[in-house]
């Protein structure tokens, strides 16, 4: 995967198996170039290393295959992002009010750009796979090893049904395609219903050809992913069908489970540190990657800061959340005394650095610059240690809103574009009526009150960046130790681009999933479904092997979506999660839902997304119910 090269082969025209005429040049995906290679024979690992590209990243060099639109937003992670967190409790964008102004609200319509460029990045992924299967069935890769072409029809089978979940999540008249639909067709649109059907059975073949303990290879998906996909799929099963499969919602976990759920400091396949799985070398824990015993990332979307980067993932959820801000390297009070370099002295305003200073003239200069600055008060400030991160210290200007630094997250870029919603900081447990203090190692990487930033949401907008809601990123660009300490020595330079990987699904969604699978009545014991949900707490707090501290007596629904909350936040389930439970239109208010600070209920129709207009001008679609 670190050499994935992305070279667009003719199989067809992709983009035009969801259009007509007018849509071809929006999402056409020929080669730009004629002169570019279009026999496919003998390139099948080209082709299907562009498959994939088209997840982690947005185009061929950078370029994006939705025309007229910011290629990073219409990457597939970041797509995703944008219609599963940005609407919800988790997070809001406070820029491009045009845009995601509306999104903020929760309320759609079917012009905006960004819903543009999801329903854009979904439709591309599905015609890719479809149409790598179909030339891989009509021998244009020439002579494939049999066995190494059913693998890859297999997993070019699994990257379609994920694109379906999040198809059947956002629309009612589903435009269907599969591998048997002719290139340049347009698609039937099919009730939801049929499309759930039509999936889950095509997915439940995959899943049985797979074969049992097939393990892929680092960065590609297999059984898991494939009977993962299918679990999230089945959870959803009563809204996306009327079904409520969550028998088989729990056995397909299950699985999964029994072939991830041992080893690692716990015994259960959980990395025994949250933060490093979300930090620059968590492929150590990606399924089919040697070097841990841990698998649970199950599916995860490459990323690396020289090879493979893009403006989605890791990046996206670094730099979307930061920035530098209010922040210098702390001043350091000159000592001639060796023994207390780099030594603090605590004080009620904070901590006093000192550093030795060998030259006597140095020496009395620096001291003059310390002393005229500690004792201004406008200055003083930046003589005292107010944070120490990786052994740097640093200290905050009192007169701007909001401490933070790019730094901090070993990362040279910051947006200032997200900040969270106060409903949900306050589902985390806090030791201080200020929400400051957390033993919840999943809220370390926060800015918060003791950070200068303010958890109300007095608006959404980007020049009240710092008074208007707190950051909350998860991913950082730190290499981690399996405890959770940073590995300075093993992490990338400090540039523009991150080099973790994104976690699409994890062993720990598995385990909610299956927990909640098990209250709706879909098997197991509520005994079990305690104990996955411990499991997932035992972690948050860092808790040792075999302490029981943070564990649970008893387990209520309420109880599991919450703790599904804190652990899968910003991992693109939380809008479908909430309009499972019933908690999107009504019986569930947060900040600035339905464009008001203190949130209103929405109307039924926004539990689903209109199809774009600039899809609908050039298709005979039907347009989303109440659109």
């Amino acid at each position: 995967m670190k050499n994935l090269k992305n070279i667009f082969l003719s199989l067809g025209v992709a983009a035009t198996l969801f259009g007509t005429t007018a849509c071809t040049g929006d999402l056409d995906l020929q080669p730009r170039d004629p002169s570019e290679i279009t026999d496919a024979n003998g390139k099948i690992d080209n082709v299907f290393a562009d498959l994939y590209l088209q997840f982690a990243t947005y185009g061929a060099n950078g370029n994006s295959p939705v025309s007229g639109f910011d290629g990073g937003m219409a990457a597939f992670q970041r797509a995703m992002f944008i219609a599963e967190e940005i609407p919800t409790d988790e997070a809001s964008w406070i820029w491009d009010p045009a845009d995601y102004g509306v999104f903020n609200y929760g309320t759609f319509n079917a012009n905006i750009g960004c819903l543009y460029g999801f329903y854009s990045r979904l439709i591309i992924n599905i015609t890719l796979s479809n149409q790598f299967i179909q030339a891989l069935d009509n021998g244009e890769f020439g002579e494939v090893d049999a066995a190494k072409a059913a693998n890859y029809r297999l997993q070019a089978k699994t990257l379609w049904g994920a694109c379906y979940y999040y198809m059947l999540s956002f629309y009612d008249n589903v435009p269907y395609a599969d591998e048997t639909t002719p290139v340049g067709a347009e698609p039937t649109q099919r009730p939801r219903a049929e499309v759930y059907n039509l999936v889950t059975s095509q997915l439940e073949d995959v899943v049985a050809a797979y074969g049992a303990n097939q393990t892929p290879l680092y960065g590609f998906v297999g059984l898991d992913a494939a009977e993962s996909i299918l679990a999230k799929i089945y959870l959803n099963g009563e809204v996306f069908a009327g079904k409520a499969d969550y028998a088989k919602c729990y056995q397909h976990c299950k699985n999964v489970i029994d072939r991830l759920g041992k080893g690692g400091y716990y015994g259960n396949g959980l990395a025994r540190s949250y933060n490093a799985l979300f930090g620059a070398n968590n492929k150590k824990y990606v399924i089919g990657n040697p070097g841990s015993d841990v698998n649970e990332i199950i599916w995860s979307i490459a990323g690396d800061n020289i090879n493979l980067t893009g403006y989605s993932g890791a990046n996206f959820l670094i730099a979307g959340w930061i920035g530098t801000n209010a922040v210098q390297v702390t001043m350091g009070k000159p000592t001639q005394n060796p023994a207390l370099n780099g030594q603090y002295e605590d004080t009620e305003a904070g901590k006093i650095l000192y550093t030795y200073v060998a030259d006597p003239e140095q020496y009395e200069k620096d001291l003059k610059t310390y002393n005229e600055a500690a004792e201004s008060k406008k200055d003083a400030w930046q003589t005292l240690v107010n944070e120490i991160v990786n052994g740097v210290p640093y200290s905050f200007n009192p007169t701007q809103n909001g401490y933070v630094a790019q730094d901090w997250y070993n990362y040279g870029n910051g947006w200032k574009c997200m900040v969270a919603r106060k409903s949900f900081v306050r589902k985390f447990e806090w030791e201080d009526v200020d929400m400051s203090v957390s033993n919840d190692r999943r809220v370390s990487l926060w800015q918060t009150s003791a950070h200068g930033f303010t958890a109300d949401n007095v608006s959404i907008v980007g020049d009240d960046w710092g008074k208007n809601g707190y950051l909350c990123p998860k991913y950082s660009n730190w290499a981690y130790n399996e405890d959770g300490t940073i590995d300075a020595a093993a992490s990338p330079t400090n540039i523009s681009m991150a080099s973790g990987d994104y976690a699409a699904i994890r062993l720990a969604e598995i385990y909610l999933t299956a927990a909640e699978a098990i209250l709706q009545g879909g098997g197991g014991s509520e005994a079990e479904a305690l104990q996955y949900v411990n499991y997932i707490r035992q972690r948050a707090y860092g808790d040792p092997a075999g302490d029981e501290s943070h564990f649970w007596a008893r387990l209520s629904m309420q109880d599991l979506r919450d703790e599904r909350c804190r652990e899968l936040y910003q991992e693109n389930v939380r809008r479908t999660d909430l309009i499972r439970w019933n908690q999107w239109c009504t019986g569930y208010t947060w900040e600035w839902k339905g464009g008001i600070q203190n949130g209103t209920n929405l109307p039924e129709y926004t539990k689903l997304y209109p199809i774009p207009t600039r899809t609908m001008v050039a298709s005979s679609f039907q347009q989303t119910t109440g659109y």
